[in-house]
C-alpha cells in the first residue's frame, strides 16, 4: 500500500473496500486510518494533504485485510458509540445497535411518568452492558443489575462500567433466574432472529458470538421464558418491561405477551425507520 498523502490514501483503502461490498466504505476508511494512525477525527483532517507516516502503513495494511474478510469494524477498533458514549467491544458480545437505545429512552421515560423516585431496574442479557450502563447513568437514583450467561460477555460489561463511572450489579445466569426481588422495569435484547435466517444476513453478523443472535426456529426460543420470567419478577403496579424483537416474529410475540399479560397494556414500538423493534408491557 503505497501513497503520497493522507487523502490519496483514503480514496485507495475506500475503493479496496467498495470492491468486495463493505458497506459506506468511506466511513470504514476514515476509522481504519484513525486507528491505524492513532489520530483523531480532527488530525485526520489536519493532515490530508501530508505524507501518510510510512511505519503505521503496515498496521493499516492489516487493519484493511480484516475488514475485506468482514470482521466488524467496531471489533477492529475495539469501540462502538451507544446513547452518546464510547462502549469497548470485542468478539465476546454483541455490538451494541442504535435501535436498542430505545430501550434506554422507554426505560427512563416510564420511570419519569410516574415518578418513580428509586427504581429498580433489571437488563436481561447485558452483552456489553450498553443498556444497562446508559440507564444507570442517566438515572443515578436507580439501583440497576443486569445479567447475562456468559461470563466473558460480563468481563467486557464490568470493563464498561468501570471505564465510564457507573454502579451496576452484573449477575451471571440465564435470564431472571440469578436476581431476587420485584423489579419496576426488565429491559432486554435477547437473541431473536429465526436460526435459518442467520447464515444470509450480512458476513459480519457471523462473526458475533452466535449465542447472543440465535432466537431458534420460531425467533422465540429465548423470548417465551423470557416473558414468563418477567410475569413472575415485575412489580404489581406500576412496572414495566420492554423487550427487543425482530420484525418478522412482531405478531407471536404480540400474541404471547397479550395472553401472559391480560391485565396490562400490550402494545409494539417501531423505531425511526418505522420498523417494529420491541415489545412494551406496562402494568399501571
Amino acid at each position: 500500500m503505497t501513497t503520497k498523502t493522507v487523502s490519496t490514501l483514503i480514496a485507495g483503502v475506500t475503493a479496496q473496500l467498495r470492491a468486495v461490498g463493505i458497506e459506506d466504505p468511506a466511513i470504514n476508511a476514515r476509522l481504519l486510518i484513525r486507528e491505524a494512525f492513532g489520530w483523531s477525527a480532527t488530525d485526520q483532517l489536519a493532515n490530508l494533504l501530508e505524507s501518510a507516516p510510512i511505519d503505521q502503513l503496515p498496521l493499516l495494511e492489516s487493519l484493511v485485510e480484516r475488514r475485506i474478510n468482514r470482521e466488524p469494524l467496531s471489533y477492529i477498533t475495539g469501540k462502538t458509540e451507544f446513547f452518546k458514549r464510547q462502549f469497548s467491544v470485542d468478539k465476546r458480545v454483541l455490538i451494541p445497535r442504535p435501535e436498542s437505545e430505545q430501550l434506554v429512552i422507554q426505560a427512563i421515560n416510564y420511570v419519569r411518568k410516574y415518578g418513580i423516585e428509586h427504581p429498580r431496574i433489571a437488563d436481561v442479557g447485558t452483552g456489553s452492558g450498553a443498556i444497562a450502563i446508559s440507564i444507570a447513568l442517566e438515572m443515578p437514583s436507580a439501583e440497576v443489575f443486569a445479567t447475562d450467561i456468559s461470563p466473558e460477555a460480563l468481563k467486557v460489561a464490568s470493563m464498561n462500567a468501570d471505564q465510564l463511572g457507573a454502579e451496576v450489579g452484573f449477575i451471571q445466569g440465564n435470564l431472571l433466574g440469578s436476581l431476587q426481588g420485584k423489579f419496576d422495569i426488565i429491559v432486554s435484547n435477547p437473541p431473536y432472529i429465526q436460526s435459518h435466517k442467520i447464515k444470509s444476513l450480512e458476513p459480519e453478523i457471523g462473526r458475533e458470538p452466535l449465542i447472543a443472535l440465535d432466537g431458534g426456529t420460531d425467533g422465540t426460543k429465548v423470548i417465551v421464558p423470557l416473558l414468563k420470567e418477567i410475569q413472575k419478577m415485575l412489580k404489581p403496579s406500576y412496572s414495566a418491561a420492554y423487550v427487543e424483537i425482530d420484525p418478522p416474529i412482531a405478531d407471536i410475540v404480540l400474541k404471547t405477551a397479550k395472553a401472559r399479560f391480560s391485565y396490562a397494556e400490550v402494545s409494539l414500538l417501531t423505531d425511526l425507520l418505522g420498523l417494529v423493534r420491541s415489545v412494551s408491557i406496562e402494568n399501571n
